[in-house]
């Protein structure tokens, strides 16, 4: 007589959840990478002003990409910089 777990097609079914739940949250990173912020936008994430933020573009301390008189700061140059944001306040 062979036993099975009366629980195992539910074990298979969690199984399936848990993997689509695991895509659903890796396809916000893909998004994410593609991502461009304005200055107001990056002067909100980064708690500067607005002219600080434009300045450090300006520099050269954020990458940026001019589009037309528009600055676009990708979404993984802004995290970069937001790990040195105690830096970018006090920088001169």
């Amino acid at each position: 007589m062979q036993t099975t777990n009366p629980f195992q097609t539910i074990l298979d079914e969690l199984g399936e959840v848990k993997d689509l739940l695991y895509s659903l949250k890796k396809e916000p990173d893909i998004e994410l990478k593609k991502r461009l912020y304005s200055i107001k936008e990056c002067s909100e994430i980064l708690k500067l002003d607005y002219q600080t933020v434009r300045s450090h573009i300006l520099k050269g301390n954020i990458k940026a990409e001019q589009i037309g008189r528009f600055y676009r700061i990708s979404h993984l140059d802004l995290m970069s910089a937001l790990s040195d944001v105690k830096s970018l306040k006090y920088k001169r």
